[in-house]
């Protein structure tokens, strides 16, 4: 008998017993050894919740452990500036309000925008004359009746004016005038400053009745479209990281809820950290309502899986540097007979290990899966 292993059998025991006698638990006896085997009570088993399982042989992947952030793409992020300067009115949004594409986020106005207009509706006036001269000089010169002179000026009139018309339409477009609708009976001073994008309003850098400046920063919207993550790799794990590898994502702050991705681009050059950075996208898109742009996660990176015999890694009892598992020879009518078997490991991912090759064990092999490290010192 191993003297040792049944003394630290029976201390573990003791001080079990007396701790569930104390909660009004039951009280198990120790388990005994002799020679290369462990006698486990089937009242110990029961109680320590073990449980059995047999080696399986499967497809397995080892998971590079990995954190990153969830980000927003570059066209996901609009700076919302103007095109002509003017002063603020109608501002009403909040940090953090939803926005429409195409939703009213303000008004500038500016009598610069009352003359745009005028200079349009003058410049457009005009030419359906010019129009008019211009096709009646070209008329006559071909028929020699006016001269060249005359046919070109006509020329040079309506095409400056048709291009000055079409320039002052297109700065109306900028700051959301219509100008096919355009009339003289509604020029208007205030023009509105619109969404390109649907999200939330980030920031916002002017208050009401404030001067905006030609091109200055307004506001930032992030669309929340197509977030994506960014994990940081290190060097040593770069070369294991390819584009459409699998990514299991977790949330700390949603525990128990794990995400599929994929990786879509690999950072080509190594940081001063000696880091990659990876991009990777969530395979369900409807997922991507749980992220938060900025949020922290962290990530496991599948590398390609291989066919290999695997294990719970509770299955392992690591005992005096050593890895063993604990296989059933026999059930008796009290409990069960256990032989003690080294092991070599392999790859560990979540809870399963690669099992290397070993003579003594099979499908068919049963070992105990839980429970075991209580059985060796």
């Amino acid at each position: 008998m191993n003297a040792t292993l049944l003394v630290g059998s029976l201390l573990f025991f003791q001080c079990k017993g007396a701790d569930e006698a104390q909660s009004g638990g039951v009280e198990v006896e120790a388990g005994t050894s002799s020679g290369p085997f462990i006698m486990v009570s089937q009242k110990q088993f029961e109680t320590m919740k073990m449980k059995w399982g047999s080696p399986k042989l499967e497809e397995f992947s080892e998971g590079i452990a990995v954190q990153g952030m969830v980000k927003v793409p570059v066209e996901g992020i609009q700076e919302i500036s103007a095109y002509f300067g003017g002063y603020v009115s109608g501002l009403n949004k909040l940090e953090g309000e939803p926005v429409r594409k195409g939703e009213v986020l303000f008004y500038l106005e500016n009598p610069d925008f009352i003359r745009l207009q005028q200079d349009f509706l003058e410049a457009n006036s005009q030419l359906n004359y010019l129009k008019t001269d211009f096709e009646r000089q070209k008329t006559l010169y071909d028929e020699n009746i006016s001269s060249q002179k005359n046919y070109l000026k006509a020329e040079a009139d309506y095409q400056s004016t048709k291009a000055r018309a079409e320039s002052l339409k297109r700065q109306l477009a900028l700051i959301n005038i219509n100008a096919d609708q355009l009339k003289p009976e509604n020029i208007r001073s205030k023009v509105p400053v619109l969404s390109p994008i649907a999200g939330f309003v980030d920031g916002i850098h002017l208050v009401q009745g404030s001067f905006l400046p030609v091109a200055g920063k307004a506001m930032t919207i992030i669309s929340k479209e197509h977030l994506h993550m960014e994990l940081v790799v290190f060097e040593k794990d770069a070369a294991h990281v390819h584009e459409g590898q699998k990514v299991l994502v977790s949330i700390p702050d949603i525990p128990g809820k794990t995400l599929e991705a994929e990786v879509f681009v690999v950072g080509q050059s190594i940081n001063n950290e000696r880091q990659i950075n990876v991009h990777a996208h969530l395979i369900n898109e409807s997922d991507e309502e749980l992220l938060v742009p900025g949020m922290f996660l962290e990530a496991k990176l599948i590398q390609d899986p291989k066919e290999t015999w695997v294990i719970p890694v509770t299955a392992v009892v690591v005992s005096e540097g050593e890895s063993y598992v604990l296989v059933q020879r026999e059930k008796t009518d009290t409990g069960f007979k256990l032989e003690k078997v080294a092991v070599k490991t392999g790859l560990e991912s979540d809870a399963l290990i690669e099992l290397l090759p070993n003579e003594a064990l099979d499908e068919n092999t049963l070992i105990l899966t839980h429970g075991g490290f209580n059985l060796l010192p």
